[in-house]
């Protein structure tokens, strides 16, 4: 199983945020479809079946120890360089306290249970599309748009194990396990 934990996006903000994809026809970049962005906190890769129960209690540690939190979109912006940036993203605004601890207290918690995390610093933030191997121009025109997205807050409340499955037709995110905030209560499996 192809694994990520991850914060979902609720479907309004989504579809801002789907609203930033350019009209032309700039094949350069590969957009997520809307109705999959979501914030990572920590992506798994392959990862046998088995390994749910374990990461069930990682996700229950981690929520645990978090809280609900207020967040909005933020500014845009792009990882690489200036010219032909590798990966276009929104970032996050309000209690960027809560969502980095829970972060945090995910990286700790996997490690703790023998599972691979990267060693990058954690940056909030939603990819909106990817520069295909085969690009050959720039940025989109207008990116960064300098206007920040007038949105009203969102909540985040819990915690989502996803299994990511790729195809042709690109990915297809499932929930699996959730995991409320802040509680005792055991995680909810959704699949």
């Amino acid at each position: 199983m192809r694994l990520f934990f991850a914060i979902e996006l609720p479907a309004e903000v989504q579809a801002a945020l789907g609203r930033l994809k350019p009209k032309d026809d700039n094949r350069d970049y590969r957009w997520s479809d809307p109705a999959l962005l979501h914030v990572t906190l920590a992506f798994l890769g392959e990862q046998p079946e088995l390994q749910l129960e374990a990461l069930q209690r990682v996700g229950e540690t981690a929520a645990r120890a978090g809280r609900s939190a207020s967040l909005r979109l933020g500014a845009a912006g792009s990882f690489g360089s200036r010219g032909s940036p590798r990966v276009l993203w929104v970032g996050l605004d309000g209690d960027l306290e809560a969502l980095s601890h829970l972060q945090a207290r995910l990286d700790a918690a996997l490690r703790e249970a023998g599972f691979p995390v990267e060693d990058r610093p954690f940056r909030a933030h939603v990819t909106l599309a990817r520069r295909r191997e085969t690009a050959r121009g720039g940025a989109p025109a207008g990116w960064p748009p300098q206007d920040r997205l007038s949105h009203a807050a969102f909540t985040m409340d819990h915690l989502t194990l996803f299994q990511s499955r790729l195809s042709p037709r690109g990915p297809t995110y499932t929930p699996v396990l959730q995991f409320a905030l802040g509680s005792w209560r055991r995680a909810h499996r959704v699949l």
